[in-house]
């Protein structure tokens, strides 16, 4: 995910969400059994004491005895902090006692009066805290009311609290882990229609659709349908200039027709000049009509051409054509390439480079297209003529300009295939050929497969 894609907001965002939910509902968790925890040990604090009052008489000599002796095995474990014992004075020796009191002395605050029960917290063996439950009962034949004390470690509650601390962090982890994993699945497939979306316009860009499908989801079907309207609305304006660029080249060309045809039959220099400024005009005019028509085309969506099946009808075309010098044009352009250009504009350029270089070479010419780094693709026309010298190679790209008049044309044609080149965002350079000749190369924009 990118940084700043909604996908990654939304998984972020729903990961604070669940990370601070759970977090929150571990603390409530782990504090509701804590106190849980502390109940249920003062419960057992209070059963203990239940047992061992029901265990003790007065024998025969006014001394508390036990019938039976507290069940719990921890009573008899030395310095386990689980400890009872019954005295008949609070700063007193205990009358009797567990065998885990042995060896250390239960320490309680004291209390002016006792009251008749009492939960306290006291110092127990290795300096631990122990909860202290303590009763003040008569017993019957006893000559004055008998102080019962049970003590349980609170280090137990602790223990206890940190492996349910431990256990919930746990099983609230593995839950955010998949909470996460199904807040990302979520956002996959709620997004899938946008990639779609995005799919689908790469495919109209390449040329392998003209219109947007509308089997998208309720909430984007309206933004496919107006993608849909904006680029019928596009092709109709760009028709619309297109016929009216072919109108006024109609309107134009008609005119300077006649004025050319009247022109020839003026005689001296006022005839040249006037000769040579409607050929001029004939040359702009046919040039920036030319560039208008290409101007909208160039940025369409969907534009595509194949070189392969370009080069194959020229080739065809003007081997015909040039059939009694034995012409030759050999082909080397690999199928599959294609470029995001309008057919009739490539055709207009690969036509200009390979009727220029058929025209000029002794017998061959040679195509060959590659594709190149950066989304391009580079061809070349190339013949084995004479060329065109270094220093005048960047000359014959200007508009009319002919280095040699002894063989027909205007001088428009290398002209025109590098304005059609830089309009697509591409380039014409000339160089010389190792067939001896020109080697005329065309730099364009690949069309995404």
């Amino acid at each position: 995910m990118r940084r700043d894609s909604i996908a990654l907001r939304l998984v972020l965002s729903s990961t604070l969400w669940i990370v601070a939910t759970l977090a929150a509902s571990g603390v409530l968790l782990v504090g509701l059994f804590q106190g849980h925890i502390e109940r249920r040990f003062e419960h057992q604090l209070a059963d203990h004491m239940e047992e061992l009052v029901a265990a003790a008489e007065i024998g025969p000599d006014g001394a508390p005895i036990l019938t039976w002796r507290p069940a719990d095995p921890r009573f008899n474990r030395p310095l386990s902090g689980w400890a009872w014992t019954i005295q008949d004075d609070p700063r007193g020796a205990p009358l009797l006692q567990s065998e885990s009191a042995r060896g250390w002395t239960l320490r309680v605050p004291a209390a002016d009066p006792l009251p008749p029960v009492r939960s306290v917290e006291a110092q127990g063996p290795d300096g631990r805290v122990l909860l202290v439950f303590e009763r003040v009962i008569g017993l019957p034949r006893a000559p004055g009311p008998l102080l019962f004390r049970i003590a349980g470690p609170t280090s137990d509650i602790a223990s206890d609290v940190w492996r349910f601390s431990g256990n919930t962090a746990l099983v609230l982890g593995v839950l955010a882990l998949f909470l996460i994993g199904l807040v990302g699945l979520q956002v996959t497939y709620g997004l899938r229609p946008l990639v779609r979306l995005r799919e689908a316009l790469g495919a109209i860009r390449a040329g392998r659709a003209s219109h947007l499908p509308e089997n998208f989801p309720a909430e984007v079907r309206p933004l496919a349908r107006e993608l849909n309207a904006l680029m019928d609305y596009n092709h109709g304006l760009l028709d619309r200039a297109r016929t009216q660029v072919g109108n006024l080249a109609h309107a134009l060309k008609t005119p300077l027709a006649v004025l050319r045809n009247e022109a020839k039959h003026l005689d001296g220099d006022s005839g040249a000049v006037i000769r040579a400024h409607i050929a001029q005009a004939s040359d702009d005019v046919e040039r920036y009509l030319r560039k208008a028509r290409i101007a909208g085309a160039a940025n369409l969506l969907g534009v595509r051409a194949d070189p392969v099946r370009v080069a194959a009808d020229l080739k065809f075309t003007l081997e015909i054509l040039h059939r009694e010098r034995g012409l030759r044009i050999d082909l080397a352009v690999p199928p599959g390439l294609a470029v995001r250009v309008e057919t009739e504009d490539l055709e207009e350029m690969l036509g200009n480079l390979m009727e220029n270089a058929s025209k000029w070479t002794n017998n061959k010419v040679r195509v060959a297209g590659r594709a190149a780094p950066r989304g391009r693709v580079v061809l070349t026309v190339e013949d084995d003529g004479p060329g065109i010298p270094a220093d005048s190679r960047r000359a014959v790209l200007e508009r009319g300009v002919r280095l040699d008049t002894r063989r027909g044309g205007t001088g428009l044609g290398l002209g025109i295939a590098h304005d059609i080149a830089a309009l697509y965002g591409g380039a014409l350079d000339l160089g010389g050929s190792p067939l001896g000749g020109l080697l005329a190369q065309l730099d364009l924009p690949a069309a995404d497969s």
